[in-house]
């Protein structure tokens, strides 16, 4: 009988977690699994059931059929797409909910549009936890197609009071793209937090008892927030032996690529964001084990050892603003992908989901929104946060000390080369430009006239 209201197409760990929280929402609910491990993840009771087929699952579903694949991203997507189009009628809706990247998502949208089927790639961020009890979606594709199941979406989504935290945000690849920015935020903010660690470990000295009681008491500060939530909780693991177990971890860090195309991005339009770039490159150069060890052996530094009166003030200080920045480059690139690609991806709409559900959630998102919502200019330039003068005087602190110790921290020093790039009203790229026409003649403009000029620089050119 036709009478299921949506299908779950892959019951890997996130996919079983998003088809038990649309079976708790009370929707009924079709379920396909490729191998006989993924369906035993299910006992057939209650009000869903499970296919072993594509042809079973489709002919299970009411019109339009609304189909959820959650498959790992790339060819399998278009390889699921390929295997469920035939079964398939005009108008029906294919929603695809992995860590896709958002030109493959524009791509299948274009393709299926053709075909007269609706799509959607949904960015989920929230992990395993997130996408059972509600995560944050969002939501890219088919405006025809959020308004048929959006409120489906909606009421798996996280909430903050009576709002849900999901939302169409534009066709297209909208949606994947933003998903694809805020990993490139988490993982500044992931680096920015390691690296206020690193100055607490290996420049003041602190024991690992006295950093994670200092995580601990920060949760409960502006600082409120998943990720320093969670930091707290690992710093404070211990191992079978009782020793911190975060100390016996490698220091080799991997990634899944979103972090990777967020820079690919940024190069493409154009936007500076040198703090989401470290943070990526901490985790290619962290694979040099090799390098870092004979370094370590044949490099010399100069050092002075480093001290710094109200230490856990001034590092808190610091991370508030190097949060605010992560945040601000991130946004700055969505806002310029939403314009060169014609989007309209509503700003304020689109931070307001990482409220909740996602991991870059915290208490600074709803300053964040406002500032949006008054304003389009950069959030740094913002008043919502307070005068950020302290913050900044604590980061400079910081970052010189650093270099006189030798603690080598790039992300955080990153966020104050761009609070200071952002207010500097002349930068030095005119000796560049001048120095592009003297080998290059490429040309350069002038302050004082309009025009383009070249210049004979040297001796004997005319």
């Amino acid at each position: 009988m036709k009478d299921f209201e949506i299908a779950v197409y892959g019951l890997g760990v996130m996919g079983s977690s998003l088809a038990k929280n649309l079976i708790s929402k009370g929707f009924r609910t079709a379920l396909f699994g490729k191998t006989q491990g993924e369906r035993e993840r299910f006992q057939s009771q209650g009000d869903y059931a499970v296919f072993s087929t594509e042809e079973d699952l489709v002919k299970s579903l009411k019109s339009p059929k609304i189909i959820f694949m959650m498959v790992t991203a790339g060819n399998a997507v278009d390889s699921v797409i390929d295997g469920l189009l035939p079964l398939l009628d005009e108008g029906d809706i294919l929603i695809e909910g992995g860590n896709s990247y958002f030109k493959d998502s524009q791509r299948r949208y274009r393709f299926l549009s053709e075909k007269g089927i609706h799509f959607l790639g949904v960015g989920v961020s929230g992990g395993e936890k997130g996408a059972l009890t509600g995560p944050s979606m969002m939501v890219g594709g088919s405006k025809e197609a959020w308004d048929s199941c959006g409120h489906i979406l909606k009421r798996m989504a996280a909430k903050v009071g009576d709002e849900y935290c999901c939302s169409f945000l534009g066709k297209e690849g909208a949606g994947h793209y933003v998903k694809m920015v805020h990993n490139g935020i988490e993982y500044a903010m992931i680096q920015v937090i390691a690296d206020v660690y690193s100055v607490m470990r290996d420049g003041l000295h602190l024991s690992h008892q006295e950093i994670t009681e200092i995580f601990h008491r920060w949760k409960d500060t502006e600082l409120s927030s998943y990720l320093i939530d969670i930091t707290a909780a690992v710093l404070g693991k211990n191992d079978v032996d009782g020793q911190p177990l975060v100390e016996k971890i490698l220091d080799v860090a991997k990634q899944k690529g979103t972090g990777s195309w967020t820079l690919e991005e940024a190069i493409a339009r154009g936007v500076y964001i040198p703090t989401i770039c470290e943070s990526v490159f901490a985790r290619y150069f962290s694979a040099d084990r090799q390098l870092r060890f004979d370094g370590s052996q044949a490099l010399k530094a100069t050092t002075i050892p480093m001290t710094m009166e109200n230490h856990e003030e001034k590092l808190k200080d610091a991370l508030y603003l190097a949060m605010i920045v992560s945040y601000a480059q991130g946004i700055a690139l969505i806002k310029k992908a939403s314009d060169d690609y014609g989007w309209e991806i509503d700003l304020p709409l689109a931070v307001s989901l990482w409220r909740e559900g996602c991991i870059i959630r915290s208490d600074l998102l709803k300053d964040i929104t406002k500032a949006l919502t008054q304003s389009n200019k950069n959030i740094l330039l913002s008043r919502n946060f307070g005068d950020l003068e302290k913050n900044q005087q604590a980061l400079r602190e910081i970052s010189a000390k650093v270099v006189e110790t030798g603690v080598a921290v790039p992300t955080l020093m990153s966020v104050i080369s761009y609070y200071d790039r952002c207010r500097t009203e002349k930068m030095n790229v005119n000796i560049v430009q001048g120095l592009r026409d003297c080998f290059g003649a490429h040309t350069y403009e002038r302050r004082d006239m309009e025009g383009s000029f070249h210049t004979a620089w040297l001796e004997g050119e005319e």
